[in-house]
């Protein structure tokens, strides 16, 4: 999920990266006012495995999710770490086939970009109710979703960030 624009939508160059180098292997490298960053979904991500794994950027390499880190540190086992992994992809899915049926269809694009995008525009209950009703399980679906990243997976408020 940190590599399919789930949990982020870019992921940005560290000193340490060669944007050039990264964009000959197919990343969507982005550059602005001095920054480079590489778009997400990453490009190198096919059937959940990275393909550029050894050359990927300086933050793939230092990102661990909050269940690797438990994982690691013997806090949960393996078998509780892919519970978690599977149920949450599982409410990933539900908010994707929620944004299709609220009209997106727009495929690489971050999860958050489509649902900002679907959402900037309103839905009037008494004109659309079908619509409305699927717009009211989305936004639902997205705060579970976003609750749910924010606790299990992303680091603490607070963690030192590389």
């Amino acid at each position: 999920m940190c590599c399919d624009g789930t949990m982020f939508q870019i992921v940005r160059m560290q000193p340490e990266d060669s944007p050039a180098k990264l964009a000959e292997l197919g990343l969507r490298m982005r550059h602005r006012g001095g920054e480079d960053w590489m778009e997400q979904p990453c490009a190198a991500l096919k059937r959940l495995c990275c393909t550029v794994y050894e050359s990927r950027p300086v933050r793939c390499r230092k990102f661990h999710c909050q269940q690797l880190t438990r994982l690691n540190a013997g806090e949960i086992s393996e078998g509780d770490a892919l519970a978690m992994i599977a149920s949450t992809r599982c409410q990933v899915a539900r908010v994707r086939e929620l944004l299709a049926q609220s009209g997106y269809r727009e495929d690489g694009v971050p999860l958050q970009e489509q649902f900002d995008r679907i959402t900037s525009t309103p839905v009037k209950a008494e004109l659309e109710p079908e619509l409305a009703e699927i717009r009211q399980q989305l936004e639902q679906a997205m705060r579970e979703l976003r609750l749910r990243l924010a606790r299990e997976f992303l680091p603490p408020p607070g963690a030192k960030r590389e």
